[in-house]
């Protein structure tokens, strides 16, 4: 049995068809992908693990920081990933909210050293999706071991997520679990809690 670790699981992520079996559709933005992680992890783990097909699911912790729930494992999986060419990382040109790219750019922070060298180029929302080289076939592996069940948990998950707005993500995550700390960092919480 495979254990789901958290570059697995943004493999499977990425993967994953929202309708009509396509497959590889990407997803816009690091803070998009960090809030569907931990949303996946804090809603839909559970029934996920039900199926009994990973021997675990070794997701990625998070905590409290300065835009909500944040991971370093899951920034640290996913650049090691871009690296090792699974993902393929591409600007949308497309430019988004400033209250956004300044979440974008503090999801950075704590791991990018020089992050005023990152400010200083102009934000565009970056997205990801899987290289047909390397990154497809190492997620068909893992979602031919999905149980019908969480074929369709994860798909429905990843269609209403990626059709939501960013800020209407960042709006329920900062509702729905400013009571578990995850928040009590954040530089934005008055703009979501009002």
């Amino acid at each position: 049995m495979m254990i789901l670790t958290g570059k697995k699981f943004i493999l499977l992520l990425l993967y994953t068809p929202t309708s009509d079996d396509k497959v590889n559709i990407p997803i816009s933005g690091r803070t998009r992908l960090m809030k569907m992680g931990f949303l996946f992890k804090e809603e839909l783990k559970s029934d996920f693990e039900k199926d009994k097909t990973f021997e675990e699911l070794a997701l990625p912790e998070y905590f409290a920081w300065k835009y909500g729930p944040f991971s370093g494992e899951l920034l640290n999986d996913l650049e090691f990933l871009v690296n090792q060419s699974y993902i393929k990382s591409t600007s949308g040109g497309m430019p988004i909210d400033a209250t956004i790219a300044e979440a974008e750019f503090g999801e950075y922070d704590y791991w990018v050293e020089d992050i005023d060298e990152f400010r200083s180029r102009e934000y565009e929302e970056e997205s990801f999706e899987l290289t047909e080289e390397k990154g497809v076939p190492e997620a068909q592996k893992i979602w031919k071991i999905l149980s019908e069940n969480q074929k369709k948990i994860i798909s429905e998950f990843k269609k209403v997520l990626n059709q939501a707005s960013l800020n209407r993500i960042l709006e329920y995550v900062y509702k729905k679990y400013r009571k578990d700390g995850y928040i009590d960092r954040s530089l934005i919480r008055e703009r979501y809690l009002a």
